[in-house]
């Protein structure tokens, strides 16, 4: 879950910056949790009683404490938390970036800076490198790069993976394939079948029999997967 907090004192400012977090979050695929706060002391009121989030999306001018000051209080305590400046005048650049925000947009926001800088601080941040699966005392970790796609049937998983200057292994899992799909980023493991879930990395070509992987591999799609794994796909090569 991707949880984003916006701070602004302007409610018409406000809403749109959700509006547009909720739109450009929905068309990632991601779960995310979008809440808004209209100052930087009910914001930092929340943070101090234990509440998390990924991302702050704090204007700099608001009466009472301004977005600068509690981004350098948290800073102060070691609170890593991703920040992007929301702002109407250059005046505080030098000052902001000792903070370390991922990006200043300047108001009014533009649609495709903010999804730019909500990718980048989900690529930097959020993407996970590896899966971990831990299962009746056996623990195993593969990059999802090594994973090219995973098969179902008789109530176990195979996941097909590539091993560089290795044989190409195969391991067993008893899980189902809805539950190793709750693993992995669906930004990059995308259903395909009943029984198969595939790495849009790995995909070479989408034809009318199915999914050529880059090992000449053919995985193939469900008639109700069809449409979905196309569109996935393309939003994968998009967002690469």
């Amino acid at each position: 879950m991707y949880r984003l907090a916006i701070c602004e004192d302007e409610k018409n400012i406000r809403e749109e910056l959700v509006m547009l977090c909720k739109e450009i979050l929905t068309k990632m695929n991601l779960r995310f949790e979008v809440s808004a706060f209209e100052s930087a002391d009910r914001l930092d009121a929340e943070l101090s009683a234990g509440a998390h989030y990924d991302l702050l999306c704090l204007d700099i001018m608001m009466k009472g404490t301004d977005g600068m000051e509690l981004a350098r209080k948290l800073r102060r305590s070691d609170n890593r938390v991703s920040i992007i400046f929301i702002t109407g005048s250059s005046d505080y650049l030098k000052e902001g970036y000792q903070v370390q925000p991922i990006q200043y947009l300047y108001k009014p926001v533009d649609p495709q800076e903010l999804a730019q800088a909500l990718q980048t601080d989900l690529r930097l941040h959020h993407e996970p490198k590896s899966v971990e699966l831990t299962i009746r005392g056996r623990t195993a970790r593969f990059s999802l790069d090594e994973i090219r796609y995973v098969e179902s049937g008789n109530h176990r998983i195979r996941i097909h993976l590539i091993r560089k200057g290795r044989a190409d292994d195969i391991r067993d899992f008893p899980l189902s394939l809805s539950e190793i799909g709750q693993r992995l980023p669906q930004e990059i493991f995308c259903r395909c079948h009943n029984s198969y879930l595939v790495n849009m990395s790995h995909i070479a070509e989408i034809d009318r029999r199915g999914i050529i992987l880059d090992d000449g591999t053919r995985v193939p799609v469900g008639r109700s997967y069809s449409s979905s794994i196309r569109q996935g796909f393309l939003h994968y090569l998009n967002n690469k």
